[in-house]
């Protein structure tokens, strides 16, 4: 039913295994232990106290929420609980491909709908529109984009929301990218949250990306109340409660946003300005997907063919690691990532540099 995913399958084996690691997609990891001791790990109230918490934290109300475990599981629950066999999904593309096995994974048929280059990679209602069809169940858009990091604005959202709802269905964001660089406001609260936008938004996200807490495997799923009960009916087939200790320590992360976004707002610091900067200057023939937001983007060399084996090979011989665009349907490209340690930044920059000029 489900196929292998081959970008997880790369990553697993490539990922942090380079000195210069130009590739991962996510904050440096924190480790929870520098928060100070943890909480009571067997207190049963720790199920629906985090249901508040991640409430609270998108300012939202606790019937429109599920905690899962990661976005990945949150990506399947949504997904089960708004598709059936059959169903038709429309998503982005290009697109971060467990966005796609996923769906098809439970029988869903996959469409697509472009968001082209020759427009910044922006999402384009009446594309959306086009290729919607009586069977369309829900659309997927991606906020911050993966690989682009292009920014849907809230006007676009909301059109495309009305779009499926004339159909009955459901626009699902994934915003696991969507806090960079804002992160929190002074009570904590992440006010960037799409569910706010429309009534049949669904939103996966999780703690992973903006806050390096990914082996903790801190996600939700914030949704209309109906497709929320359906949620808990999907976890309930599929996991059973979710663990104890997991929920305890969900609670304590998020009672320490502030000091977890102060971090990364630190980390992030002029990354994203100096590594623009360095391709427009050193590798001006590659176009730039121009982020304004997150800690990555898409280069990508126009006439080009796959890229991919030289980038591997550079990366063996030079130390410097990106992802090829083949696994984001952009074979003449790489997703250049900015989430290595300040010192090394430009060191890993310059051995891309030398990887690029062999091309």
């Amino acid at each position: 039913m489900y196929p292998r995913v081959n970008y997880l399958e790369w990553a697993i084996q490539n990922v942090g295994q380079t000195p210069f690691d130009l590739a991962t997609s996510g904050m440096p990891a924190f480790h929870l232990a520098e928060l100070g001791p943890p909480p009571d790990l067997d207190d049963t109230r720790a199920r629906p106290a985090l249901t508040a918490a991640i409430a609270r934290h998108n300012s939202v109300t606790p019937e429109e929420t599920i905690a899962t475990i990661g976005a990945a599981h949150a990506i399947w629950i949504a997904y089960a609980s708004l598709l059936s066999p059959g169903d038709e999904i429309l998503v982005e593309e290009p697109a971060y491909e467990p966005l796609l096995t996923t769906a098809r994974g439970i029988g869903a048929h996959v469409t697509r709908f472009p968001r082209p280059a020759d427009s910044d990679y922006a999402v384009d209602p009446e594309l959306v529109a086009e290729r919607i069809t009586e069977r369309t169940r829900a659309v997927l858009i991606t906020n911050l984009h993966n690989p682009t990091g292009r920014r849907t604005d809230d006007e676009t959202l909301q059109e495309v929301a009305r779009l499926i709802g004339e159909r009955g269905g459901h626009l699902i964001v994934n915003e696991i990218y969507s806090p960079f660089d804002d992160f929190v406001d002074k009570d904590g609260v992440f006010r960037g949250c799409a569910r706010r936008l429309a009534d049949n938004i669904v939103v996966v996200s999780s703690m992973t990306k903006c806050y390096g807490l990914g082996t903790h495997r801190f996600g939700w799923v914030l949704g209309p109340v109906d497709v929320i009960r359906r949620a808990y009916a999907t976890m309930m087939s599929s996991a059973g409660y979710l663990p104890l200790p997991h929920a305890q320590l969900f609670i304590h992360a998020l009672s320490h946003i502030q000091t977890l976004a102060a971090r990364s707002r630190r980390l992030l610091a002029d990354k994203r300005a100096r590594a623009s900067a360095w391709l427009a200057q050193e590798q001006p023939r590659f176009a730039w997907s121009g982020p304004q937001s997150g800690l990555f983007g898409l280069a990508t060399l126009p006439g080009a063919g796959d890229l991919r084996p030289a980038l591997e090979k550079g990366a063996a011989e030079h130390g410097a690691l990106v992802v090829p665009g083949s696994f984001f349907e952009v074979p003449n490209g790489f997703r250049l990532s900015w989430s290595i340690d300040d010192p090394r930044l430009d060191e890993g920059l310059d051995r891309l540099g030398r990887i690029l000029r062999s091309l």
